[in-house]
């Protein structure tokens, strides 16, 4: 009689529940990946929603913004009076800011989280928009007071009458904190970061140039609505942009929401790699569950199931599993946000008003993913459950019968040797472009994984024994065994590594990117830092240096030469310099110097080192390529404008340089042209490069410097080393970040490990209850397994190591022509993974090897 199919499920669930051990670290597998995919939706759409909640509750009261029209450098000081006489507008408020870095009286940079800026504070009822009431002290009046945000006046401790250093980009200023204010913004006065508020005239006259504003923010009259201010302004002053308040937060929050889609994608393709690596796990997991169960299938067979019934059970067990497992990884996701946010909180960040992002994303599309994951990776256990024969319920044991590697090795090892080829073809051929280099190399990566992963376990039989003899040898016949004992299953044995050389393979390629691209920066700033030091900004390239850095440096004894380089927005000859970026460079001192340049082409008869030489003179200087492209001549003359509402002035091309680099840009004009056409607050002090009188001491200068820049806070005093070092760093933290996330591949494939052996001890009880009958102690039993753990762990790491150097050779081949041309081999992080990996081993075993040392040699012996 046939077995029904309720009967089948029925059976399914009683068998999930009465092996809860041996599932729950599948389901665990399938939690790591989804919950890292469901906190990634969940993570960004709390950002999404602070941001949305400040930039709403900002613009909340605000009905219209008046902004320039096209081509003008900003509203006239003289509109705002004109605005404020007109009986159909209700309250003007000026809205400008200004970054700035804030220190104390003594000089001493207050630094936090964020970035700390200065605006236009209004009293409580005349700001348009949100108040910013005062909880101790009095306004600001004048250039010379400020009232600061209650946060950063509690973490710094200042109250009214306490003095602070403040630095724009232009000057530096001693100014008193009048009072402390909160505001009614929901999070924004929560950072740390000073957050300074000035008189509308004091800020006029301290920020800006006294003719123009950036930005006017209107309140309709009395019961009047936003629509209707909005029409009267574009009739009555149709020569600027105007819009609702309620629109623009609208457009700042799509460019949020487009902006945060990358932080989005970067940790879902984490949890992708979690899942791809727990996808190796699942199988795994039933593949051995199906091999033990071979008799319970075979009576199923006999009572009548098909083999289609018997199928259908083990996926709907994995459907099972998976939903389970999909489900606890969205709650595990909840508590990895709420978890990310404390910290946040703890360090001054925190995300108010943001909730735990819920959303339809972050529960449906984990589930399903998971749920999927995990019934693909069963499908193939599941296969083989179905062709279990009625005649093996008489087995006396449950071992599977192994079909031969012959197959699956010759095809693993075929398609290995093509993702080598394919990789190694995309490395060398420099006729190709970058883009279709790199996607070569991939598509053979990926040859290389999926063929290891099937040539896997022929690689094991030679492999993991001899390690296991290697490790094994201190602890005489037990280290024998368990290398005898990891050449038994080379399947299981493969299949379990492959979790960890997938981890490790993509560590040891982005820690040999990282060192490459450390090496590589090391070398540019040796060879291309001429000056003997570079006055610099903060790293993150927020803030420029101020003004009064040139002056300052130029004061301190042992300063023979100085070159400063500008970043400002130009056009040249009605054209950007560079597609798509009108940012364009200007340079004050020798240009060679300065930047790591040569002079290719110069006026005929003129000497190249006095071309070079920048002070005094007008014009501007191109790359040949850009010359050539606009047909421009040197000594021609073309004109030079800013961008938006700047001036024109006429400028001979003075010559083309060859240099490349990130502080090189296309078109270079002298500092004495820019001044002429460009607005004072576009123009930014970049670099000022130093060199020293002969003989100077250069640790002597560097002192002399640092001591006479530190009242600017911002300034670093560096040579070629340090910037290198200090690049160093920025890298170091990208890579830690990344390491951070691999590491959840890693954990995945640790308890892969801990499944494998927890499952390994419940088939072997019956050979563990032997060597227990023999005399073999506990701890021998333990060590056994833990000496088998090490040898599998090893194996995975030494094949990901291998892998991963591969793939970082082959992308940094590829990337040589970006400046990455000296590849480094991170043999630290090397050396560290493999120690780590046997660690891994012993960790992992611990459990296992605890379980079967208490295996009691009787019960163990008797048939089931």
């Amino acid at each position: 009689m046939a077995l029904s199919n309720s009967a089948m499920r029925r059976v399914s669930l009683r068998n999930i529940g009465s092996h809860k051990l041996r599932l729950a670290l599948t389901v665990i597998a399938v939690v790591l990946g989804t919950a890292f995919i469901s906190g990634a939706f969940m993570f960004t759409k709390a950002l999404s929603s602070t941001f949305d909640n400040a930039v709403a509750t900002s613009f909340d009261g605000v009905d219209v913004v008046l902004g320039p029209g096209e081509g003008q450098p900003g509203i006239p000081l003289s509109e705002v009076d004109t605005l404020r006489a007109d009986d159909k507008i209700g309250a003007v408020n000026i809205h400008n800011n200004t970054t700035v870095a804030v220190g104390d009286a003594e000089g001493n940079a207050l630094q936090a989280g964020g970035t700390s800026s200065i605006h236009v504070w209004y009293p409580e009822g005349e700001s348009v928009g949100a108040d910013e009431p005062l909880v101790e002290g009095n306004a600001p009046e004048g250039p010379d007071q400020v009232v600061i945000n209650e946060a950063a006046a509690e973490e710094y401790g200042l109250s009214p009458g306490d003095q602070l250093t403040v630095v724009d980009p232009q000057s530096r200023a001693e100014l008193e904190v009048a009072g402390v204010y909160t505001t009614d913004v929901d999070g924004a006065s929560n950072t740390a970061a000073p957050l300074l508020g000035m008189a509308e005239g004091g800020f006029i006259e301290r920020y800006t140039d006294g003719q123009t504003i950036s930005q006017v923010v209107l309140s309709a009259p009395g019961d009047g609505s936003a629509d209707a201010l909005l029409t009267h302004v574009e009739q009555t002053y149709p020569q600027y942009t105007a819009d609702t308040g309620e629109k623009l937060a609208e457009q700042m929050s799509e460019q949020i929401s487009e902006a945060l889609k990358f932080v989005n994608y970067f940790l879902v393709a984490f949890g992708l790699i979690g899942l791809l690596v727990g996808t190796f796990l699942i199988a795994n997991t039933f593949s051995m569950i199906v091999a033990q169960r071979t008799k319970e299938f075979a009576l199923l067979r006999a009572l009548g199931a098909s083999r289609r019934q018997i199928t259908v059970s083990v996926v709907f067990e994995a459907l099972v599993v998976g939903l389970l497992g999909s489900a606890v990884g969205v709650l595990a996701g909840m508590g990895l946000v709420a978890a990310i946010k404390a910290v946040l909180a703890a360090t001054g960040n925190e995300l108010p008003a943001s909730g735990l992002g819920l959303s339809w994303q972050a529960v449906l599309i984990p589930i399903v993913l998971g749920t999927v994951v995990t019934v693909i990776s069963a499908w193939t256990p599941a296969q083989r459950a179905g062709q279990v024969q009625p005649v093996e319920a008489m087995r006396s044991t449950e071992a599977a019968t192994s079909t031969p590697l012959t197959a699956r090795t010759i095809f693993g090892a075929v398609l290995a040797a093509v993702g080598v080829g394919a990789a190694v073809w995309g490395a060398f051929n420099e006729d190709w472009s970058a883009n279709t280099r790199a996607i070569l190399v991939g598509v053979g990566l990926f040859g290389v994984i999926v063929g290891f992963f099937f040539a896997g376990p022929a690689l094991s039989i030679p492999v993991v024994p001899s390690l296991g003899r290697v490790i094994g040898l201190p602890f005489g016949s037990i280290g024998r065994l368990a290398a005898t004992n990891s050449r038994r299953n080379p399947r299981r044995v493969a299949t379990t590594a492959f979790a960890l050389t997938l981890g490790i393979a993509l560590v040891t390629a982005i820690g040999m990117l990282g060192q490459t691209m450390k090496a590589s920066m090391a070398d540019f700033y040796e060879d291309n830092v001429r000056s003997d030091f570079v006055l610099s900004g903060p790293t993150s390239g927020q803030f420029p240096l101020p003004a009064e850095t040139v002056e300052d440096a130029r004061g301190v004894d042992g300063v023979a030469s100085l070159g400063e380089i500008y970043m400002l927005p130009m056009l040249v000859d009605g054209q950007t310099p560079q597609p798509g970026s009108p940012m364009g460079e200007a340079v004050e001192g020798d240009l060679t110097e300065a930047l790591p340049l040569e002079l290719e082409e110069v006026a005929p008869g003129e000497d190249k080192a006095e071309a070079a030489r920048t002070e005094g003179k007008e014009g501007f200087y191109a790359t040949p390529s850009l010359a050539a492209e606009r047909g421009w001549q040197v000594g021609e003359s073309y004109a030079l404008t800013g961008p938006t509402g700047g001036r024109t002035v006429e400028a001979p091309l003075l010559g083309t340089f060859d240099g490349t680099g990130p502080m090189i840009m296309p078109v270079i004009a002298t500092k004495t042209t820019a001044e002429q056409f460009a607005a004072p607050d576009t123009m930014r002090l970049y670099q000022v490069a130093v060199n020293k009188t002969e003989g100077k001491d250069a640790d002597e200068l560097r002192a002399g410097l640092e001591e006479a820049v530190k009242p600017l806070l911002v300034v670093q005093v560096l040579d070629s080393k340090d910037m290198a070092e200090e690049m160093g760093g920025a890298v170091d933290a990208m890579l830690n970040i990344l390491y951070g996330l691999l590491a959840l591949a890693v954990i995945i494939a640790v308890l892969g490990i801990v499944n494998t052996l927890t499952l390994n001890v419940i088939e072997r009880r019956q050979e563990i209850g032997m060597l227990r009958a023999v005399g073999t102690q506990r701890r021998q039993v333990r060590t056994m397994i833990i000496l088998e753990a090490v040898a599998i762990a090893v194996f995975g790491a030494l094949v990901g190591i291998i892998i991963g150097l591969g793939l970082g050779w082959a992308f940094l081949r590829v990337l040589a022509e970006e400046g990455l041309d000296t590849i480094v081999v991170p043999w630290g992080l090397i050396g560290w993974m493999l120690a780590g990996s046997a660690v891994v081993g012993v960790l992992a075993a611990l459990w296992p090897a605890s379980r079967a040392a208490r295996t009691a040699p009787l019960d163990a012996i008797a048939e089931d």
